[in-house]
């Protein structure tokens, strides 16, 4: 897992190791909402649910936490979930999977206070979405075409929005993938790699800076290569 753009530190620290008591240091300490972490009251509906999954894993990942309620100044309220409220954490799992690529990794944990724990901890539930990152795999796109989803949509985060990616931000993914190096590349598609270069063409052809431009072409002439691969033609000459 990639988390090297996560802020604050301590979300970062929270999603390295997700104890109770990091979980207690992210809230009580907490900055609001941001690119990487979004605050629920209770369960929402999947495919909005599913919608910040893809938002937050393309924008470098972080997590959902369920049972933190938003007061109007945007102070947050650790209200915790009630026993009807907190679901089976495989449950909701199996469930987000139908809405979600298979290369997303997510999984739900259940965070449960018991009457010695402190203040305003004290006997609450909470759980939580944690969502990792991996550069090789993004952009991650919606299968389905349901309620908040868009078939074949790609979502970030912008503040405490999940939004449809503009090509500008789309193009940053895409660096962002070139220089996590080869670790990322043969597990794409061929449409995947294919749509990426698109990308990238539209944003050589739409550039008047030099630099950027060269930079571009260095860009797709590595993309080419790579779909040269994926086609099992790389090295061949022809005759």
């Amino acid at each position: 897992m990639f988390y090297e753009d996560i802020q604050p530190q301590k979300l970062k620290d929270f999603l390295l190791d997700p104890t109770h008591d990091t979980l207690c240091e992210l809230l009580l300490y907490n900055t609001g909402e941001t690119d990487f972490l979004d605050f629920k009251a209770k369960w929402i509906d999947l495919t909005k649910l599913a919608k910040h999954i893809l938002a937050i894993a393309n924008s470098g990942g972080g997590s959902i936490i369920v049972g933190v309620g938003q007061q109007s100044d945007g102070s947050s309220s650790l209200d915790g979930l009630s026993s009807q409220d907190f679901l089976d954490k495989a449950d909701v799992d199996n469930k987000l999977g139908n809405y979600l690529p298979s290369w997303v990794k997510y999984r739900t944990e259940d965070f449960i206070f018991d009457k010695q724990a402190l203040a305003p901890f004290t006997d609450k539930k909470f759980q939580v979405l944690i969502i990792e990152y991996d550069p090789k795999y993004v952009p991650y796109t919606s299968i389905i075409s349901r309620g908040e989803l868009r078939y074949g949509a790609i979502y970030i985060r912008q503040g405490t929005k999940s939004i449809e990616a503009s090509n500008e931000k789309l193009l940053e993914i895409i660096l962002r993938k070139v220089n996590a190096g080869d670790a990322y590349s043969t597990d794409l598609t061929l449409i995947e790699h294919l749509t990426q270069l698109k990308y990238l063409y539209a944003e050589r052809n739409r550039q008047a800076d030099d630099d950027y431009e060269r930079f571009i072409e260095r860009v797709i002439e590595r993309k080419q290569r790579r779909i040269e691969q994926v086609l099992d033609v790389y090295g061949m000459t022809d005759e």
